[in-house]
């Protein structure tokens, strides 16, 4: 995958991508899941929603596979019986089969041809893939304060540069047909922050990725924003999750495929 990836490897983005658990952002998918299962998770990042499935599927064998070595480090340093691969979604280094469910969440939406990954992870599929994204453009908020709103509008932009779609989540079940998958159901996870704790937690986070990730740094080089403008949507972001009633929802679409 030589796409960049937008939220890069910061602190303040691990820490979001650790609160993420099979239960929160697969949870579709669990009910599938069998105890000698071979499961293949693909961008696994630090592995969270990896170790859970590894929990379910105790008796099997469960992979964690991201491009980006020190992350997948993360995955197998708690000796949950994830095995970490450094890999490419575009093309897993696995015979065709390998794995009775191979998942990726939030990934697609990052790379430029969903569509060959989507088609790598059904080669390399026993019985079912599944993935998942969101949708950037109808992720809701209140309130829409200047600053949000100016973080979405350089988020898609830097998206645009890099020729990735972050509204992918929409189009899922369509690209599954196109990929030729015929067997398949369509779930949403919708992720709510509404309380003064996740609203603090969630702008902190994107206050950090605003001054220091990916975020910034492209932000800054295609001329999107200038430090200070950054700091200002930082500030933008503490700002609204002071605000009593405040609210943020995320909804992502996914896709869980079967071999006919």
């Amino acid at each position: 995958m030589a796409e960049t990836y937008i939220h890069g490897h910061d602190e303040s983005v691990l820490a979001s991508h650790r609160w993420r658990s099979a239960a929160n952002s697969a949870g579709y998918l669990l009910p599938r899941l069998r105890a000698d299962d071979w499961i293949l998770d693909v961008g696994a990042g630090p592995g969270t929603i990896t170790k859970d499935f590894a929990h379910h599927a105790s008796g099997g064998h469960v992979v964690a596979l991201d491009r980006t070595a020190p992350i997948i480090v993360d995955a197998t340093k708690a000796g949950d019986g994830v095995i970490g691969i450094v890999g490419d979604a575009y093309a897993l280094p696995f015979g065709d089969r390998s794995f009775d469910i191979v998942h990726a969440h939030q990934v697609l939406q990052h790379l430029r041809d969903p569509a060959r990954a989507i088609a790598e992870m059904w080669r390399v599929a026993r019985r079912q893939i599944a993935f998942a994204d969101a949708d950037y453009d109808k992720m809701l908020w209140w309130p829409n304060t200047p600053a949000l709103a100016q973080w979405m509008a350089i988020y898609q932009a830097i998206a645009a540069d890099n020729h990735v779609n972050p509204n992918i989540g929409r189009q899922l079940p369509a690209l599954a047909s196109s990929c030729g998958l015929t067997s398949y159901t369509v779930h949403t996870i919708n992720w709510t922050y509404a309380t003064a704790q996740e609203r603090q937690w969630w702008a902190r986070s994107w206050a950090g990725r605003v001054r220091q990730s990916t975020y910034a740094t492209e932000a800054l080089r295609l001329g999107l924003a200038d430090t200070h403008e950054l700091d200002e949507i930082a500030e933008g972001w503490l700002a609204w999750a002071n605000t009593e009633g405040a609210l943020f929802c995320i909804t992502s679409v996914a896709v869980l495929a079967d071999r006919p």
